[in-house]
């Protein structure tokens, strides 16, 4: 009869088998507590990746600035490790060896560092590189006169050093450039121009070709500046006449404009004096700016290029002076059971403003206050507050702090208590009665 008891094997094979099930499961259950911890995630990168080039040979050139293009990413990672991300971790290439001149498509080659990076999508996948040979070009340089000079004057043709520069770049670019431009400006000047603008090479349309490199970068531009024939510009001379309003004075006196353009034959022009009067102007009592459109007188033979006037301002000001006022000072803030003596019964005061306002002071414009609010009984220095009227300036106090006593008030007296008065108190005794 066969034995039913398991065999050592059998025991052996169950025990191993448990054992890979323990490990198995044990094996799972860390693996959901990592994944619980640590779990997988998968997001759009938020850098993008700049895209550098590689391969490319010296004597050629991509179209496009590469520079600024850049790589988006779909990435794939641990938590832990896509809170420490940076662009550092990746790096994006375009590899240009053995490409020539013309267009290629290429792709854009992203690496990773970490091995628990996982990139599940890029952006662009490959970009469309035109290569061009670099060549170098000879080109004029142009000057370009922006603006234009004073009325009445004229530009000649400018004067550059270099006269010519080289253009090195792609082909393709430096071929669209037939010079390079200086561009200045004159800014309504009288006189000769020196300027060392930079050079900028332009296509066609005029529009600014990049990526190519100009040598020398600048160049010096003179531009002459003449006085057209049968012009002449002369200063205009205002004619003032009296004098403004007692304590004030002339600030300034401006024509507008301060020079004309006299038009004429050659010797008229040379017999001009090199100004023009304008009429008369009477300020004479003016408080204030006078301002006015004047004619001008003008020599014989001549005229003006444009209307024959010009407006003048003479500025009128007060005559500015200072003084010193006495004031009494005034005691402000002090509690009703209190009272205050003051050391000082006047206090000076350097004032300064127009003449005519210090003129007309009155005894009031000017206050000293001393404001004693929440001070206590006893002996205080105080600063003296000075409220002066508009238009006049405070320079400074003499003194510059007051003593102040304070002292509080006496309570007032008690009356005197009077006694009852008798009727009878003074009076004489009855006289006694005469008995019989």
């Amino acid at each position: 009869m066969r034995n039913s008891r398991p065999t050592s094997r059998d025991q052996i094979r169950e025990t191993l088998v448990t054992l890979l099930m323990s490990v198995a499961l044990a094996l799972v259950v860390w693996v959901f507590a990592i994944d619980q911890e640590n779990p997988l995630i998968r997001e759009d990168f938020p850098t993008p990746i700049p895209i550098s080039v590689r391969g490319l040979a010296p004597n050629l050139q991509t179209l496009q600035d590469l520079t600024q293009r850049s790589v988006s990413l779909d990435v794939r990672t641990s938590k832990r490790t896509w809170d420490s991300l940076t662009a550092d971790d990746f790096s994006a290439v375009i590899d240009l060896s053995d490409r020539g001149p013309g267009s290629h498509d290429l792709d854009v080659i992203v690496s990773v560092v970490n091995p628990d990076i996982e990139i599940m999508a890029q952006e662009p996948r490959q970009l469309r590189v035109q290569i061009e040979s670099l060549i170098t070009k000879t080109v004029p340089i142009v000057v370009e006169i922006i603006d234009s000079a004073a009325i009445g004057y004229d530009w000649q043709t400018a004067i550059v050093e270099p006269e010519v520069a080289e253009i090195y770049g792609p082909e393709v670019l430096v071929n669209q450039i037939q010079a390079v431009y200086a561009d200045v400006l004159l800014m309504g000047t009288k006189t000769q121009v020196e300027r060392i603008p930079s050079l900028l090479p332009r296509n066609g349309q005029g529009q600014t070709v990049e990526r190519v490199q100009v040598e020398p970068t600048t160049a010096k531009v003179v531009v002459p500046v003449v006085q057209r024939p049968g012009r002449k510009e002369v200063a205009v001379l205002v004619q003032v006449e009296g004098q403004p309003a007692a304590s004030y004075r002339i600030t300034s006196v401006k024509p507008e404009p301060s020079t004309v353009i006299l038009l004429g034959s050659a010797e008229a022009l040379r017999n001009a004096p090199g100004f023009v009067e304008t009429a008369p102007l009477s300020i004479d009592g003016a408080t204030s700016d006078v301002r006015e459109r004047l004619p001008l007188n003008l020599p014989e033979n001549v005229s003006v290029l444009e209307e024959a006037g010009v407006f003048v301002t003479v500025g009128i000001s007060p005559i500015e002076s200072s003084a010193t006022v006495s004031r009494s000072p005034v005691v402000i803030g002090l509690s009703e059971v209190l009272t205050a003596t003051v050391s000082l019964s006047r206090v000076d005061i350097l004032v300064s403003g127009p003449l005519p306002r210090l003129d007309a002071l009155g005894a009031s414009d000017v206050r000293v206050t001393l404001d004693l609010t929440g001070l206590a009984p006893g002996s205080h220095v105080v600063m003296p507050v000075v409220v002066p009227p508009e238009g006049v300036r405070v320079e400074g106090v003499i003194p510059q702090a007051i003593e102040v006593v304070i002292e509080a008030l006496s309570p007032p007296a008690e009356p005197t208590p009077v006694a009852p008065s008798d009727s009878s108190a003074g009076e004489a005794p009855p006289a006694p009665t005469p008995s019989n």
